[in-house]
């Protein structure tokens, strides 16, 4: 029996990709090649901020999946488009379409060949998956693909997802996926109405073996870790100023910050107190988290948060920015750590996390819990292949 061919449509893909929504594609391309064949359309890009072009033009085969790739054809400025955002935002629903394609276009990666590829060879697949909503191939391809289409969107709450051109674009009528119910909140909230057909899936972290997790005795030392790209959207100059003006006065001496993961901040941004790391090897990040106290997350626009999940599975508790819907619930739901919303409850919660090592390691099993039953490799395959299923029925 020939198997039935699924297209990903993704802005940027390669293996170990850092950035939630590539990881989630890579991570549901592995799944379904078991069951499925898979091809991936994107870009020549491996840097969001800038799209420049990185990886050859044309087709190649990873791990029995093919990729086809195509150029970017204008490197993004991140000024110019904020300028572009904001025009269109300010007019808002007077905002001309020829404004909005503008911003799709400075948003970019603006890659017409991907798009007109995707949409030339729709047929030749039994369903497309688009990941991802912000971007210009996403937006260009949905209206005009008209095979049965899965859309994982990943949506946050930002300014960009008020502009009507999502609202014409993303309509209740299509398949979605969300990571969390947070997010078909704000799927909602900016559209008014719940899509007909959603589904809850999220993706998967590989769990420590018990073994590893070994409960350290008391220290002297706390050792404060953050994951992932240190930039401003991700919240990072806010933490850094609350932190380096909470230590100054915080009598306990030997308390860390460490910071994994690429960095975007100018240094005048970057306190004497914050100890970056770069980024790292998987092994020297596993590590870091064995030999950590607490995760932080200080994102406010999050649709899962696979740091998060990570903290989880290595037992370690978390305090995030509770201005992320979806990182706040995750916390409900898990009682796996605490949420701050300005200096002032964050300097508490710090302060009661460093003081209460019984509640750290409590809040850490239930994270680890938590994720034992929503987001193991195993769980999310089963979920991600009756989805899959289902739509191709």
């Amino acid at each position: 029996m020939n198997q039935k061919k699924i297209a990903i449509l993704v802005p940027r893909f390669y293996p170990n990709i850092a950035g939630g929504a590539e990881k989630l594609a890579l991570d549901y391309a592995l799944i379904l090649k078991e069951s499925f064949q898979i091809q991936i359309f994107t870009t020549c890009a491996k840097d969001y901020v800038s799209w420049k072009n990185e990886l050859p033009v044309g087709e190649e085969f990873w791990n029995d999946i093919k990729i086809h790739r195509f150029p970017v054809k204008k490197e993004r400025n991140i000024n110019r488009m904020n300028q572009v955002l904001e025009s269109c935002l300010q007019k808002g629903n007077n905002a001309s379409q020829d404004e909005e394609e503008n911003f799709l276009i400075e948003q970019g990666p603006y890659s017409p060949s991907l798009v007109n590829q995707i949409i030339e060879r729709q047929n030749e697949f039994d369903l497309i998956i688009l990941v991802g909503y912000l971007y210009y191939p996403i937006v260009k391809a949905l209206p005009n693909l008209k095979n049965p289409v899965l859309i994982i969107p990943t949506f946050h709450e930002e300014p960009a997802f008020t502009l009507p051109v999502y609202k014409r674009t993303f309509l209740p009528t299509y398949s979605y996926c969300f990571n969390a119910p947070e997010e078909a909140e704000v799927y909602k909230k900016q559209i008014g109405v719940l899509p007909k057909n959603f589904f809850l899936i999220g993706t998967y972290v590989d769990l420590p073996v018990d073994d590893v997790l070994k409960d350290s005795a008391d220290k002297d030392e706390i050792n404060l870790l953050t994951l992932g790209r240190i930039e401003p959207a991700k919240g990072f100059p806010e933490l850094y100023a609350y932190y380096d003006s909470w230590k100054r006065f915080f009598p306990k001496e030997k308390i860390n910050l460490i910071s994994i993961g690429n960095n975007h901040l100018p240094e005048d941004l970057i306190p004497a107190s914050v100890h970056l790391q770069g980024f790292v090897t998987q092994k020297e990040k596993e590590n870091l988290l064995l030999n950590s106290d607490l995760i932080l997350n200080p994102s406010a626009f999050e649709s899962f948060s696979i740091a998060i999940m990570e903290s989880w599975s290595f037992s370690k508790p978390v305090l995030v920015n509770g201005k992320s819907d979806v990182m706040r619930g995750h916390c409900h739901r898990s009682q796996g750590g605490l949420y701050y919303s300005d200096e002032i409850s964050f300097r508490r919660s710090l302060e009661y996390l460093i003081q209460n090592r019984n509640i750290r390691k409590r809040l850490g099993t239930n994270g680890r819990k938590y994720v034992e039953l929503n987001f193991t490799k195993e769980k999310i395959r089963n979920k991600l292949e009756l989805v899959v299923n289902k739509l191709l029925d």
